[in-house]
């Protein structure tokens, strides 16, 4: 078996679950404060909802009908998420046994062979026995010719048909694991991979074992915030660090189609990955589950991939999802309850699915008060004092209850804004619910695209702002027709719309201003640089594929100029390097590219650069038990 570069790694500790803080409340305490806090939110919004059915406006019963129902279906979703992120399932990684026969798939079909290199050098460097395999759907003899130089095995197919699930079940009609791990052409795994995941495997009924995705690019479209510890912030943070592992709780976690274990007699149970959906992954784990398999989130970050460079990418990645979720329900009849599985579930795989449903009911939701505005048809009659009295604590305890049961990965405005953001893609893929036409496997794109135009957030922001000013032109030049407080909270969700509609256009504007070809990481590591006979101390402020920056450590000297040397530590790993730098002036900022005498010397820097990223990502991640009801939860 293959186990290149790597094997004699010191072995790391195994992996437990980050345990409570010193002097903090007891795990049992918090538990019982938090089920009084959804109790208290599910009364309120009992409350509440009962007399939303007073205030519909008679003059517009339907459209008082709509809006109620997209709010109580708001609910229901939210619902059923509060209770599915109650408790996580305590993990700790199993101690492994040996020789145990593992083949680790690459995917891949059009990606560049820079991307793949990365991926493939990462996989054979994991420290536990297996064998690597590329699996070449493109058939491309470059791919072919880097199986070779690296020392992997190859496999490519004649046709592509059932696109990346007929690349893997072709792959497994061609080999023999035991197990089978998945690493999609963009993930770099970390060399203990396995140590930590097959472990669990000593369940004879376990199927597979699923680790979070986590993207490495903190520049893409879907992340927000800066590089620094719980500041970062990314719209994959809540499924994959909060969902997951309560879903774990209840066997119902799902497979993600990357940086997953799987054992191949579960697969050969269900005939192989499934492909008559365009998202194989969370349809195998539904047919794994009814089959009556097991499911294990491990949630140590063990890997890093790309996440979309930009709006349509990250566009064209959500319709393929939503559309794969609506043929798996309508294929399986998640609804109708035809598949075999548990009550729990049921729920969790509903819940991804109206996930996915959501899209047309936000949009009814944004262009509503602007409808309000301009058409002057309001879906209440209410005062004030009546309205904040049963809607803002409905508001207030929910916002609160999220926030508390997601441990931190809800950050409501951030929510909102991707909300806006995926809305197009939610809508064009709703027809997949009701329709059985085919629909075509489309890849998400690894490199940066030329920028396209994405209309919808500047459409929303036009509607509303000129709702708004109408209403004001009604209300100082003209005769206001809805009169009280109704225009006032219309007016205020018409601003929220319109700002939501800003924050999404600026978002779709940074991430097609940057044309950077490679993802730069921000560090502070201390170098030495030597030029000749001068010596300078500096700092690597940001790290890429390509170059370095660098900073003096004293704000009176100069970096040098030229061609330097020095050597970098990452993750415990000395890596000599060369860098031009340009001249600059005592204290100020300087980057250069890097150059290297060997491609193995280029492959170590690449490879421990993205070690250190993966072991970075992981220390962002807030600890299991973090809350804001500590005083409350003192109270049990």
């Amino acid at each position: 078996m293959q186990n290149q570069q790597g094997s004699d790694r010191q072995k790391p500790p195994p992996y437990k679950d980050s345990a409570l803080p010193a002097g903090h409340v007891s795990a049992d305490s918090l538990l019982r404060a938090r089920k009084v806090l959804i109790g208290a939110y599910f009364v309120i919004a009992a409350v509440y909802f009962f007399w939303r059915l007073t205030i519909f406006n008679p003059s517009y019963p339907l459209y008082s009908l709509l809006f109620y129902l997209s709010e109580l279906v708001g609910f229901v979703w939210l619902a059923i998420n509060l209770l599915s992120l109650l408790r996580f399932a305590p993990r700790a990684s199993p101690p492994v046994k040996k020789g145990l026969a593992v083949d680790v798939y690459i995917p891949t079909y059009n990606e560049p062979v820079s991307l793949v290199r990365r991926t493939v050098i990462a996989a054979l460097r994991i420290t536990y026995p297996h064998e690597t395999w590329l699996l070449d759907d493109g058939n491309r003899p470059e791919m072919r010719l880097l199986a070779k130089e690296l020392g992997c095995r190859y496999i490519a197919r004649s046709d592509n048909k059932g696109a990346k699930a007929g690349n893997l079940n072709h792959a497994m009609a061609q080999t023999q694991g035991e197990f089978i791990v998945v690493f999609d052409a963009d993930f770099i795994a970390a060399p203990e991979f396995l140590d930590r995941t097959l472990g669990y495997f000593t369940d004879p009924k376990l199927a597979f074992v699923q680790t979070p995705q986590e993207f490495y690019n903190f520049d893409s479209y879907q992340h927000m915030g800066h590089d620094r510890a719980h500041d970062l912030w990314s719209e994959h943070s809540l499924f994959f660090h909060a969902q997951q592992r309560g879903r774990d709780m209840h066997n119902a976690a799902m497979f993600c189609g990357s940086c997953a274990v799987l054992r191949r007699a579960a697969l050969d149970d269900v005939d192989g990955f499934a492909s008559s959906t365009v998202t194989e992954d969370m349809h195998t784990s539904t047919l794994l589950h009814a089959n009556g398999w097991a499911s294990v989130y491990h949630p140590e970050t063990l890997s890093a991939g790309l996440a979309p460079h930009d709006a349509i990418s990250f566009q064209r990645q959500r319709i393929r999802w939503a559309e794969g979720a609506m043929q798996i329900a309508r294929q399986e009849g998640l609804f109708a309850g035809r598949m075999n599985l548990t009550f729990q579930q049921r729920m969790a795989y509903l819940l991804h699915v109206g996930n996915y449903i959501e899209g047309p009911r936000h949009v009814f939701l944004y262009i509503a008060s602007a409808v309000t505005l301009v058409f002057y048809i309001s879906p209440i009659k209410v005062s004030f004092a009546e309205w904040a009295v049963f809607f803002l604590p409905f508001l207030l305890v929910g916002l609160l209850a999220y926030k508390e049961l997601s441990r931190g990965y809800t950050k409501v405005i951030k929510n909102e804004i991707f909300n806006m953001a995926r809305c197009p893609a939610l809508v064009r893929a709703f027809p997949a619910l009701f329709s059985k036409k085919h629909i075509d496997f489309k890849i998400t794109p690894k490199i940066r695209e030329k920028p396209s135009p994405f209309l919808f957030p500047w459409f929303m922001l036009a509607i509303n702002l000129i709702a708004l000013g109408k209403a004001g032109y009604d209300e100082f030049f003209g005769t206001p027709r809805i009169d009280g407080w109704p225009i006032m909270i219309i007016v205020m969700w018409c601003c929220l719309g319109a700002w939501l509609a800003w924050n999404v256009c600026k978002l779709t504007h940074r991430c097609n201003r940057n044309r950077r070809s490679f993802s730069r990481f921000p560090v502070e590591i201390a170098v030495s640089l030597q030029n000749g006979q001068a010596s300078v101390q500096a700092v690597v402020t940001e790290l890429s594929d390509a170059g370095l920056s660098f900073k003096p450590q004293n704000a009176l000297e100069a970096l040098p100029e030229g061609l330097c040397q020095g050597v970098l530590s990452l993750c415990g790993h000395d890596i000599p390097f060369q860098v031009t730098l340009r001249p600059v002036k005592a204290g100020q900022k300087s980057g250069g590219i890097l150059s290297w005498d060997t491609q193995r010397a280029r492959d170590d820097y690449t490879y421990f650069m993205m070690m250190d990223r993966i072991r970075r990502l992981e220390e962002m991640k807030f600890p299991d038990n973090r809350t804001c009801i500590a005083p409350l939860a003192r109270c049990f």
